[in-house]
């Protein structure tokens, strides 16, 4: 039953990432709509697990997590992690609302190990033949190959929380195409990669190598050079991009650091700011060491190393860091009055 509603759930899932300056595994809380079979307890913690198992997968960045016993073990209480849910009528079909809360969901990552992607969303260049280069258009059966090719590639990306682009195919483009793709494809791939500063490609034909029509589309990408389907291409580019920017709390290094924190003109700002900061992945115990007017000291006990606190706390949008001449204190602007 859950594979049909995770199915369902694909639906609502690309309107649930509502774009935001935010970094979207630092969220506080995470919206998913599906569809679920019934309104009664069995089919609503489904539709939670339906949820849960897409949110593990983009906030970690991987998308083989469910196969570790960890992350199975998490899911098994989905409802742990929910709100707040609510039912509805789409299309004639149930509907499910549920709000997960980010806080509990990171905290649980970091307590069994797995991974949290500390990155914005992934960018991966797209090429297809069929769709770039003009087509015979009598070849229906080609044309419509290519579009699903396109409409498949686009859903998995917007699940994954990334984004796609594809070349413009102007004269430059047209150039480097004719002069190197009878070469080497990967070495046109490299070059468009270069001039849209893509760090990760990826390449799809409809054709073999005699110009006749494949049964299904075959993709590689700058990861794997090996024409497999562009389903598992897809997710292996995201899961190897992916992996370069994610933390794994290691709770075997323990660290205490001071903060500096500037502009706190409120009591409610201060509490906000000590909520923030108790509330990151890395950190187990804070306590306010001095306030000087504006500027607070804060220290903070943590894991992993002062460099990784550092990090974390640039890459969340409440932060600014400020220089200062210390090397044993970081100091930070809070944005969020």
């Amino acid at each position: 039953m859950l594979k049909n509603v995770i199915l369902f759930s694909l639906i609502f899932f690309i309107s649930s990432f509502i774009k935001s300056e935010s970094m979207f595994s630092l969220k506080k809380e995470y919206e998913i709509s599906v569809f679920i079979e019934g309104t009664n307890q069995v089919d609503i913690k489904e539709g939670m697990k339906a949820g849960l198992t897409s949110l593990l997968v983009n906030l970690s960045g991987d998308s083989k997590i469910m196969k570790k016993g960890s992350a199975q073990k998490i899911l098994s209480q989905p409802e742990k992690f929910v709100s707040k849910y609510t039912l509805g009528i789409k299309e004639e079909k149930i509907t499910a609302n549920f709000v997960y809360q980010g806080d509990l969901l990171r905290s649980s990552l970091s307590q069994n190990s797995l991974p949290l992607l500390l990155s914005q969303n992934q960018f991966v260049l797209v090429f297809f033949p069929c769709r770039a280069i003009a087509i015979n258009r009598e070849n229906l059966q080609e044309k419509k190959m290519c579009s699903e090719l396109e409409d498949k590639i686009i859903e998995i990306s917007n699940l994954r929380n990334s984004n796609i682009t594809f070349p413009l195919m102007d004269l430059t483009d047209l150039n480097y195409f004719e002069s190197l793709s009878s070469i080497s494809i990967n070495k046109f791939m490299r070059k468009i990669s270069n001039r849209y500063s893509a760090e990760s490609w990826l390449l799809c034909n409809t054709k073999d190598e005699f110009g006749l029509l494949l049964e299904k589309p075959k993709c590689k990408s700058s990861v794997n050079d090996q024409y497999l389907s562009p389903d598992f291409v897809i997710n292996e580019i995201l899961d190897k991009s992916n992996s370069r920017n994610s933390l794994i709390v290691n709770k075997q290094i323990k660290n205490e650091t001071i903060i500096r924190i500037d502009s706190v003109n409120s009591f409610s700002s201060l509490e906000n700011i000590l909520e923030e900061i108790d509330s990151q992945i890395l950190v187990f115990d804070t306590s306010l060491r001095e306030i000087k007017g504006e500027a607070v000291e804060i220290e903070v006990s943590h894991f992993g190393y002062f460099k990784d606190l550092q990090y974390l706390l640039n890459i969340n949008e409440n932060f600014k860091e400020v220089s200062t001449d210390s090397r044993d204190i970081i100091s930070f602007r809070y944005n969020r009055n």
